[in-house]
């Protein structure tokens, strides 16, 4: 299957030709954007005219680049590897070793859908984006060639021998909506609005804004304040709502041959495979509202890189996830996953003190300026509240960060609002080092890092240890991983 060079399947020509023509209109903005500024000294017929022939222009380049890459692209499998050849004037033929693949994810957007088509992203450990790209083949080719690709060193699972994928988790619509919910997006509203202000023209917008505020009177403004806030906050929640219900909708979890099938998509459907024994960390995260309604995050880092425009395949293994269920999809990642009876140590108590002078300092170095430009002095009223909050934020980092560790893996959790436990197995961790700041030093501090082979993946950071502590710990990372070599998993 696969040995003699097979081509895109032709959707390719309709698909990759917007992708051009997206690209051509890009590189040709700044003299369209020209004709714009010039339209008061030409007159509305050339206008027309020029910018009808940037487009048309812009039109034939991509289909001319659309043609030449569906005609020059073709791919096979010889020997242990996959082979892409693609390029018309500029030939590449990129060789893909099928031991070093470490997923292969197929995603279908709207356009392959209706086409009937699908596309394959071949990623290794190499970088952080897909080694091989192959823009559309037909859905049935796409399913075999990941199962094929996917298997030690190419051999072929036929329908008879392949396992059907059997479902582990499932989300319902129910939960699709409430990760939305929970995800709201009105600080990216109002962060968009005040990077809108910053322009030179804002001040067209601004004008009448503030000459409304300023006839509706001090009650009158402030309530008009707090319901634009209102607002805002309602904006971003029917936002996070359809976006998660666009991107999550079907989400399910499979196992498969390989590790766990991730499929999840409303528009654009995703499919990709975790392979479970590139596996290097496991995190858990839990932001204020999931936990409060007792639900957690979890993610997963593996030594290759992902698709930064899959969310699901960007490492995130499930959205929204029961915290009961914890254990039972990490054990599925990390068989010597444990996280509910772990006995969490604490940092020193002497890093309360020290977070706190740290953030008071950052505090009265980045805001007297922004406050003293606009309360004056009456700005100086604020800093006995920033120096409770730093004291109380402080004291709160201490109780909620620790690391613990058992015979197989090591934990750390940091995080005020957003809490984040990342587990990494003795077995996987590269390297790790002790390091102190000079003010640590004057304390008898240290901070302990241990880091995973994960492209772009999270690493132990465990702050304000004390020395006698953080040594002890560096011994025992060092025994764990001499105790560990050669075990269970291949790979990295």
């Amino acid at each position: 299957m696969f040995e003699t060079p097979t081509r895109l399947h032709p959707a390719a020509i309709v698909i990759k030709f917007g992708t051009y023509f997206v690209y051509t209109i890009r590189s040709l903005a700044i003299p369209i954007g020209g004709i714009f500024i010039a339209e008061k000294k030409t007159s509305q017929q050339l206008v027309t005219l020029l910018i009808g022939g940037f487009v048309a222009l812009a039109g034939a380049i991509s289909l001319i680049g659309t043609i030449l890459h569906f005609l020059s692209t073709n791919f096979f499998i010889e020997g242990d590897s996959l082979v892409i050849n693609s390029g018309f004037i500029w030939k590449k033929r990129r060789v893909i070793p099928l031991a070093r693949i470490q997923n292969v994810n197929v995603e279908r957007t709207l356009w392959h859908r209706l086409l009937g088509a699908a596309e394959v992203k071949v990623e290794t450990a190499a970088g952080h984006k897909s080694e091989g790209e192959l823009t559309a083949l037909s859905e049935k080719d796409a399913t075999k060639l990941q199962m094929v690709l996917l298997r030690n060193r190419g051999a072929v699972a036929t329908d008879e021998t392949a396992a059907k994928p059997a479902l582990i988790y499932q989300l319902s619509p129910k939960q699709v909506l409430l990760a939305g919910a929970l995800g709201n997006r009105a600080l990216y509203i109002l962060a968009s609005m005040m990077a809108v202000f910053q322009f030179d023209g804002a001040r067209h917008f601004i004008r009448p804004i503030s000459h409304f505020m300023n006839q509706l009177g001090p009650v009158m403004a402030a309530a008009f304040g707090a319901a634009v806030f209102v607002g805002l906050i309602l904006v971003g929640w029917l936002v996070s709502i359809v976006i998660s219900a666009t991107r999550f909708f079907g989400f399910r979890i499979e196992r498969h041959e390989r590790g766990l099938l991730l499929t999840h998509g409303l528009i654009t459907q995703f499919q990709s495979v975790v392979p479970l024994g590139r596996v290097q960390d496991v995190r858990i995260v839990e932001p204020i509202l999931y936990r409060w309604l007792g639900y957690c995050e979890i993610y997963a880092d593996t030594a290759g890189s992902f698709d930064a425009k899959d969310v699901a395949s960007a490492n995130k293994i499930c959205p929204i996830l029961r915290s009961d269920e914890t254990n039972r999809i990490g054990q599925l990642l990390l068989p010597e996953f444990e996280f509910e009876r772990l006995y969490w140590n604490r940092v020193s108590k002497r890093s309360i003190v020290r977070q706190a002078w740290r953030h008071m300092v950052a505090y009265l170095v980045i805001l007297p300026l922004p406050l003293g430009l606009w309360l004056h002095w009456n700005a100086l009223w604020l800093v006995p509240g920033i120096v409770v909050f730093c004291w109380i934020a402080s004291y709160i980092r201490y109780r909620v960060v620790g690391y613990a560790w058992t015979d197989d893996i090591l934990v750390a959790r940091t995080g005020l609002l957003r809490k984040s436990a990342i587990v990494i197995p003795f077995d996987r961790i590269q390297q790790y080092s002790i390091y102190s700041s000079w003010f640590q030093r004057l304390r008898g501090l240290a901070t302990l890092t241990a880091s995973s082979a994960a492209t772009g993946g999270h690493a132990i950071l465990i702050v304000d240890l004390e020395i006698e502590a953080a040594e002890k710990l560096r011994k025992t990372i060092g025994i764990s991983i001499q105790n560990h070599l050669g075990s269970r998993r291949s790979g990295l």
